[in-house]
């Protein structure tokens, strides 16, 4: 995670949701990814996960299963995602194409005073390339729209951010909320 200028995580989301031709299907952890995922893109096709951390690649891979002509964003942070590291496996073994992850590395728990992640050392750029192919990994700042499209999937994003100096944002959607409007957005 070396050098400045690095953008914020609402930024990286807003970057990476700009690449899709169409809207995906955007899934968040729990915390700041949800928060920053509502602040810098709120639309009913985001499924903000709540309760335990690290669910959102394994909740993006079930949707992906069942709404496969669409394209699902998996919005991960780097820790929730360490929790729950072997879905990457799953997601690369179900060769689900629709799909791809976005790990958003500050190397720091947000919601929890900036307190780092056991994985700030982590190389999540190998991790990803190791798991999913050369081919279908890449850092946030060397894609375009373009280069997105041949990409085979499942794919993963890895976005080197900046720690947040913004005060992170109240998501203000209690769960039902949440799942009314996914579940409207959802139909088919």
């Amino acid at each position: 995670m070396a050098g400045k200028n690095l953008p914020s995580q609402k930024d990286a989301i807003v970057a990476a949701l700009a690449l899709y031709e169409t809207r995906p299907f955007a899934v968040s952890d729990i915390g700041s990814q949800s928060a920053w995922l509502k602040g810098g893109s709120h639309h009913a096709r985001n499924l903000y996960v709540s309760g335990p951390m690290g669910l959102a690649s394994s909740v993006a891979l079930g949707l992906a299963a069942v709404r496969r002509k669409e394209e699902v964003l998996a919005v991960c942070g780097d820790g929730a995602l360490a929790m729950n590291l072997s879905s990457l496996v799953t997601i690369a073994g179900a060769k689900q194409t629709n799909l791809a992850v976005i790990v958003l590395d500050n190397g720091i728990y947000e919601y929890t005073a900036s307190v780092p992640t056991p994985t700030r050392d982590l190389d999540w750029l190998a991790v990803g390339r190791a798991i999913f192919g050369a081919g279908s990994c890449f850092n946030l700042s060397d894609l375009t729209a373009e280069k997105w499209k041949t990409i085979p999937g499942p794919r993963m994003i890895v976005a080197d951010i900046a720690p947040s100096i913004e005060k992170t944002p109240l998501l203000g959607m209690s769960p039902a909320q949440i799942r009314a409007a996914f579940l409207e957005a959802s139909k088919v």
